[in-house]
C-alpha cells in the first residue's frame, strides 16, 4: 500500500516548512485498514486509537492501528460502534 509512504511524505513536508507566524510544526497521524463490514464509528476508533498512540509515544510520527495490534503495541478495539447519548 502507498498509504504509509503518503502520510510520511507528508509528515516531512509539514515538517520542514516554515509556517508564517508559528514556525515550525509537526504532524501526527494514525490509520486504519477499511474492512467490508466495517461502521464509521469503528474506523474512527481505530484510527483515534493509532493517533493517540503516536502522540502520546514520540509525537511526529504516522503509527498504522493493524500493525500497533500485531506488535502488541495496543490492544484490539473491539467495541461495536457505541452510541452516545446525552
Amino acid at each position: 500500500s502507498d498509504i504509509p509512504i503518503i502520510l510520511e511524505r507528508f509528515r516531512e513536508k509539514v515538517g520542514n516548512f516554515n509556517f508564517p507566524q508559528v514556525g515550525k510544526v509537526t504532524v501526527s497521524a494514525g490509520y486504519t485498514e477499511i474492512l467490508a463490514d466495517d461502521a464509521s464509528s469503528q474506523l474512527i476508533d481505530r484510527a483515534d486509537l493509532a493517533l493517540y498512540f503516536a502522540k502520546n509515544n514520540g509525537r511526529n510520527r504516522i503509527c498504522h492501528y493493524e500493525q500497533l495490534v500485531d506488535e502488541g503495541a495496543i490492544q484490539e478495539n473491539k467495541k461495536e460502534g457505541d452510541i452516545e447519548l446525552f
